[in-house]
């Protein structure tokens, strides 16, 4: 027997003792898998237990007022369309201060403004 056929049926006899430890392994799951069925049948339902049915059936709940109404604007948003932005060019021209509008004065004094006078 040359070494290439020796390493070939090395890696052969290893291949099925893995696939063997696999099986093995499957079985014991299943085994278990079977065991929990019979001791809590009820746990087992596809899609949750009675209670969590019971619960999504009902709708949503809203955790707080914040909730609520982030899930009312999200639906208002949905329905009605954008106004089309208008866009206007801006950088053209250079202001002025003739062309600026006039600033408006602040109802309440600064602090360091009454200090000094």
């Amino acid at each position: 027997m040359s070494s290439e056929e020796h390493s070939e049926s090395s890696i052969n006899i290893e291949k099925c003792e893995e696939n063997e430890k696999k099986e093995e392994l499957r079985k014991a799951e299943l085994e278990e898998e079977a065991k929990l069925r019979a001791k809590y049948p009820q746990a087992m339902r596809p899609g949750g237990s009675a209670f969590l049915q019971k619960r999504l059936h009902k709708g949503q709940k809203y955790f707080d007022s914040g909730d609520y109404n982030m899930a009312k604007a999200k639906s208002q948003k949905a329905r009605v369309p954008a106004a089309p932005i208008v866009r206007e060019s801006t950088g053209d021209a250079i202001p002025t201060p003739d062309v600026l509008p006039t600033r408006k004065t602040s109802l309440v004094q600064s602090k360091l403004a009454t200090e000094l006078s």
